[in-house]
């Protein structure tokens, strides 16, 4: 082993301890600051207290410390998301420096840590393996936390454990939520394919993937969302995985077959670059709709039968679309704001945002958050589109805000890797407020 290799390895060792050590010291310190080494969490209130605006629509419970300090990355980035394990009172939450990490949902204590191949940017999801066909005895209390990593490799991990139970390897990044169906986990990757494994095993299934595009893509990909079949439709599927890619086509899978029922197009017909769908869709199954965007083309919605075109809505940049309990759909764009739409494609309102890469939005009981590269936290509401607060980390947040609603807390994590508990919604009336 050369000099230059051992000297690497021994620093990423000292990293590598120097980060445990400081999750460690800082676990019941941060319920309320942070460390003098990072900003302090800072929500502002758009509106003043007491006047006709103003609402209180989030509260920092606790934060915790992810990555250890490093001054010298200009603009450090964390894009990793969350997992709500409630039977075990635990968040699962990755880090740039390859950790999976377990939080006591209260405190934000560190009860344990894994380290993975490479950077954990992935979004986990939490898998029960009790009961099923295929079940071992010992699998009767087993749940997994399955997450991807940048290297393409999804990770299985006993939460009791923490064994790896299984990984697979993949030729692309993986981001994005694993989705898990009867004894199935499906994902996807940055090369535009998409794997359905064996929850237990992580044995292959099938794969599906659309030609990977060579042209100008925006950064990021469209999740999956499943849709389980109804007792009279699809004999043999369990259901229908849908997603967009990188060549603006949207696919919907049949679950258990991994075969095309139908293929659509929200690419502009000319082509070019930054023709990418990179929305998770989202479904309304009662008006049997699909709705995605179309980085140059705007909102679609797609029929859930054929997947033939019902309305658009041209914006430039939209991402994932989320709608709201009265009917409206919200969309963020980078370049265009925030905006929302009526169930038939209407311009309800658009407000401006400053500059910036936006993740979200989660709507929550009449307030939408997402989250701004520069700028942190930020919360709208629904009706108006009018700015209510901001949560002002000093770094920014690229994480997607993940909420939990059985506990009514939203989840993100700074630049930083400053892990932030926000109460919202019905969570700011059942906990006693921090001094």
């Amino acid at each position: 082993m050369s000099v230059a290799s051992t000297v690497a390895r021994r620093m990423r060792g000292l990293a590598n301890k120097a980060t445990r050590s400081a999750r460690q010291g800082l676990a019941g310190a941060c319920l309320v600051a942070l460390v003098s080494c990072s900003p302090t969490p800072q929500v502002v209130l758009i509106h003043p207290e007491g006047g006709d605006g103003a609402r209180e629509v989030l509260q920092v419970e606790f934060s915790q410390t992810l990555t250890a300090p490093d001054n010298f990355v200009l603009r450090p980035d964390e894009f990793g998301g969350v997992a709500v394990d409630h039977a075990r009172k635990r968040l699962y939450v990755g880090s740039r420096d390859a950790f999976l990490i377990a939080l006591d949902t209260t405190s934000g204590r560190v009860a344990w840590e894994h380290q993975l191949s490479d950077s954990v940017s992935g979004i986990p999801v939490v898998a029960n393996l009790s009961g099923g066909p295929g079940a071992e005895e010992n699998d009767a209390q087993t749940a997994l936390v399955i997450v991807g990593t940048d290297n393409g490799v999804l990770h299985a991990i006993d939460v009791d454990t923490q064994a790896s139970r299984w990984r697979y390897e993949t030729p692309g990044r993986i981001r994005n939520a694993p989705i898990v169906a009867e004894d199935t986990v499906y994902f996807t990757n940055s090369r535009d394919q998409i794997f359905a494994l064996d929850v237990r095993t992580g044995e292959w299934r099938w794969q599906y993937e659309q030609e990977f595009s060579n042209n100008f893509t925006v950064y990021g990909r469209a999740g999956l969302t499943f849709v389980p079949a109804a007792a009279d439709e699809l004999a043999g599927e369990i259901g229908t995985i849908y997603t967009g890619f990188d060549n603006g086509r949207v696919v919907a899978l049949g679950a258990t077959s991994g075969q095309a029922l139908w293929l659509a197009n929200v690419a502009p017909p000319e082509g070019g670059d930054f023709v990418d769908c990179d929305s998770t869709p989202w479904v309304d199954k009662d008006a049997g709709m699909l709705v995605v965007s179309g980085q140059s083309t705007g909102v679609h919605a797609l029929s859930l039968e054929d997947g033939s075109m019902l309305w658009r809505y041209p914006v430039l940049g939209a991402g994932t679309v989320v709608g709201t309990d009265d009917g409206s759909l919200i969309a963020a764009s980078s370049l265009e704001g925030l905006l929302s739409l009526d169930a038939h494609g209407g311009l309800q309102w658009r407000t401006e945002i400053d500059p910036g890469v936006l993740q979200g939005p989660v709507v929550v009981q009449g307030t939408v958050f997402l989250t701004h590269s520069d700028l942190g936290l930020m919360a709208f509401d629904t009706l108006s589109g009018e700015m209510l607060a901001q949560l002002r980390t000093g770094s920014g947040i690229s994480t997607p805000p993940t909420f939990d609603p059985i506990g009514q807390r939203l989840y993100v994590t700074s630049n930083r890797g400053r892990f932030l508990s926000l109460r919202v919604g019905d969570g700011l009336l059942s906990s006693p407020r921090l001094p």
